[in-house]
Parts: structure tokens; sequence; C-alpha cells
């Protein structure tokens, strides 16, 4: 007799091992997670992908291991699904009622993959024309319900984000610093990745005018502005608006994942997954999302 599989269960579930095992195929593992040891052999397979034993600490371990996606209970269908609406920026309460999951799973998938995001967004040096600029926001508390911390907060003091474009298709978009302009903030975080031979072009700020002549010495081209730094603030400013403001604790995630939408490269969410979230260790705890971390 045959079976009849109406709700389509078993092809979810073959669906779901059929997309795990083609994430992770080509995922490597260059050192143990556990020791961090390169010493590990081929461990036989769970559900199609591989697995590693270290010769060290005699753990086993897989290609899933550390991943974005490690020890989530949901299947791969829905993670994917998720991924593609954050790309569309839809907000939480929209996930959430779209994949039937809670909103407080929604919020934490999305800091799991800003985080991973966050990883390697700011690039090592800057060339050719270096187009600057910087954008001055208030500290936001949103979602705090320390009153304390709040109190102690008054007023909310300024945080600079400085904003920088080379030749290279990648950005720098970081805060740097609190309060007023901070010279050595500025030459430790910003200057220092700047080629020597590179021109600055500064974009409506004195100070970083004056890092720019004194950079460029005698030297004078005329640039066309960079239209991603010159309307850095009005961009920014909308593009936040749709998650209704973001807590400074968590600025620099969602300024990574600002700095891939604004890029030249044309990239859907199947290129985000398997290019930039599926390398290295991209995984994060949940219970580590909301420690508060140094914003610089």
């Amino acid at each position: 007799m045959l079976q009849h599989d109406v709700e389509l269960k078993k092809f979810d579930l073959h669906t779901n091992d059929v997309l795990k095992r083609d994430f992770y195929k080509n995922r490597i593992v260059e050192s143990c997670p556990l020791c961090g040891s390169t010493c590990h052999i081929k461990y036989g397979f769970y559900n199609g992908i591989q697995r590693y034993k270290c010769k060290v600490c005699q753990k086993t371990f897989s290609r899933t291991t550390n991943s974005l996606w490690s020890y989530s209970k949901k299947n791969a269908r829905t993670w994917l699904e998720f991924t593609e609406l954050m790309t569309e920026n839809k907000t939480l309460k929209f996930c959430a009622e779209k994949l039937n999951i809670s909103i407080g799973t929604a919020f934490y998938w999305r800091h799991k993959i800003l985080q991973a995001l966050s990883t390697d967004s700011t690039p090592d040096s800057l060339s050719g024309v270096v187009h600057i600029g910087k954008v001055i926001i208030k500290e936001s508390f949103k979602g705090c319900r320390d009153k304390e911390i709040i109190a102690s907060a008054t007023p909310r003091e300024n945080i600079w984000i400085i904003g920088a474009k080379g030749e290279e298709d990648s950005m720098f978009i970081k805060p740097v610093f609190k309060y007023y302009w901070d010279k050595i903030a500025f030459n430790e975080k910003v200057y220092s990745k700047i080629e020597k031979k590179s021109y600055i072009a500064p974009c409506a700020d004195r100070n970083i005018n004056s890092v720019a002549i004194r950079h460029n010495k005698n030297k004078s081209i005329k640039v066309e502005a960079e239209y991603r730094i010159k309307y850095l603030w009005p961009n920014l400013k909308k593009w936040i608006s749709i998650f209704h403001g973001v807590a400074s604790k968590y600025l620099q995630r969602y300024l990574s994942f600002f700095i891939i939408m604004n890029l030249d490269k044309v990239m859907d969410y199947m290129d985000l997954i398997y290019d930039r979230l599926f390398e290295g260790n991209r995984f994060i705890r949940t219970e580590e999302i909301r420690i508060k971390s140094s914003l610089f």
C-alpha cells in the first residue's frame, strides 16, 4: 500500500536536509572550534555533512559548528526566508507573522545575521580618491529598561559617525567617538587606513577639511562628490527610521548592513548567505546579543 503525505511533511524534511548539505559542502574547517588546534581528522558524516575529530582535545565537530545556524531548532528554509525578508527591510512583526515565529526569535535572528555581517565589513585600506564625511546623531537607549542608565545619560551625548569611500567597492562607516571632534581617535581609526598616495576629498566638515589640506599638501584635484558620502546623513536617517530607531549599543551592526546595501555589487539574499554568512566563525549565542559592548 502506498502511504500518502498530503501535507508534504517528509518532503519538507528532505528539502531541509538537502539545503543544509548544499550550504555547508564548501565550508572550510581550519581548526577545532573548541581548542583551536589545526590537527583534526575526518570522522564520518551526519545527515550528509562531514564531521571531524580533534586529535588534541578528542572532541568532535562538523562543518556546521559555530556557523550562523548552529543549534537552531528551525529549519534551513525558514532561515532562508527570514534572510530574504531582512534584505527587503521588513519589520520584525512582519517577519514573525510571515514565518510563524515569535517577535523575540525574529529579533535574535536579525542580530545573529547583523553580527555575522559586521565581522569583516570594514575595509583594511582606502585608496585613490577617498571621500570622507560625517554624521552626528544622539545616543539612543531604545529597549533599555534600566531607569538609572537612562537618567545618567541625560542629556544624551553626540555620537560621531565617520563615512569614507575610496576606489574599492567597499565603504568605511563607523561610530568613531563621542561628544566632540577627537583628532587622536580619527587618526587611529580612520586616517590610518588611508594610503599615503591617496587624495582626500572632504565633505562639509571643517575638521575633516583640515585633515585633507594637511594630507594633500599642495595637490589639488577636481573631483565629483561621492553621492553616498555627500548624502550620508539623509540616507542613513531614512534607513534607520525603517527600524523605528536603533539602540546605540547595536549601531555598528546595523551600519555593517547599511554598507552592504550601498555597495556597487548587486547581491540578493542568496549571495549574502553564500558570500558573507557562511565563512568562518559567524556564531553568537543568544544570551550574548544583548550584552552591552563598547560602541567604539
